[in-house]
C-alpha cells in the first residue's frame, strides 16, 4: 500500500535531491543546452516540497498530484515545467481519489503518467530526452511481480538511472541539443538525469 502520508515524504525526499543537484544539472545542460535546466528543476522541486508540506483534511494522492501538475505547469524556464506538469497530471488521472493505493494502483498511476506525456511529446526512447529515463522506469515498475512497494520503486529507480546513463550514446533529436548533433554524444541528457534523481528520491524515502 502507498498512503498519502508516505507519498508526501517521498515527494519531499525527491525535491531535496533535485535541489542538491541544481548546479550539476546546470553544468550538464551547459554542455548540450543553455545551462538553465538546474534552475528550472530547482523551481519544480520547490513546488513539490511546498505542496507536500501542505496538509488538508481532504488530501489524497490524487489531489496532491493534481495540484503539483498545476504548479509545475506554471514554472518558467524551458519545457521542463510543462513536461513535469503533464507527468503529474497523468499520475492524478490514473488513480481514484483516496488516501491509500494498492500496488497495482500505484503502477497504474505511473502508466497513466506515461500515456499522458505521450499525448504532448513524440519523443521515443533513444532520442536523448527525459523519456529515456522515465519510460524504462515505468515499464519496469509495471512488470515487476512483488507485493512490496519498496521493490516497485527500487526497480523504477534502477531503470531510470540506467536510462539516464544510456543517453550518453544517443544523438539529441529534440531541443537546443539537437542543433549540436553528434557533439551531444558522450554527454548525459539533463532531463533524463533529473528524472532519475526524482526516482532516487522517491525510493530513498521508503
Amino acid at each position: 500500500m502507498l498512503s498519502t502520508v508516505t507519498w508526501r515524504k517521498m515527494l519531499i525526499s525527491a525535491a531535496e535531491i533535485l535541489k542538491e543537484n541544481k548546479i550539476y544539472l546546470c553544468e550538464l545542460d551547459g554542455i548540450v543546452g543553455d545551462g538553465d535546466h538546474g534552475v528550472t528543476i530547482d523551481r519544480i522541486a520547490d513546488c513539490m516540497r511546498k505542496r507536500a508540506l501542505e496538509e488538508h483534511d481532504d488530501d489524497s494522492i490524487k489531489s496532491i498530484n493534481e495540484d503539483l501538475s498545476t504548479l509545475c505547469m506554471n514554472v518558467n524556464g524551458g519545457s521542463a515545467g510543462p513536461l513535469w506538469g503533464t507527468i503529474f497530471e497523468g499520475m492524478a488521472e490514473g488513480i481514484e481519489d483516496k488516501k491509500e493505493l494498492k500496488i497495482e494502483e500505484v503502477k497504474d498511476m505511473f502508466i497513466e503518467a506515461r500515456e499522458n506525456l505521450s499525448l504532448i511529446s513524440t519523443a521515443k526512447v533513444g532520442q536523448k530526452t527525459l523519456v529515456d529515463a522515465l519510460y524504462p522506469a515505468i515499464d519496469a515498475m509495471h512488470t515487476i511481480e512483488s507485493d512490496n512497494i519498496k521493490d516497485v520503486f527500487k526497480v523504477g529507480y534502477e531503470k531510470a538511472v540506467e536510462g539516464a546513463e544510456s543517453t550518453k550514446t544517443y544523438i539529441a533529436k529534440f531541443g537546443r541539443a539537437k542543433s549540436i548533433g553528434e557533439r551531444s554524444l558522450g554527454h548525459m541528457d539533463p532531463g533524463a538525469v533529473s528524472i532519475s534523481l526524482m526516482f532516487k528520491g522517491l525510493y530513498d524515502a521508503l
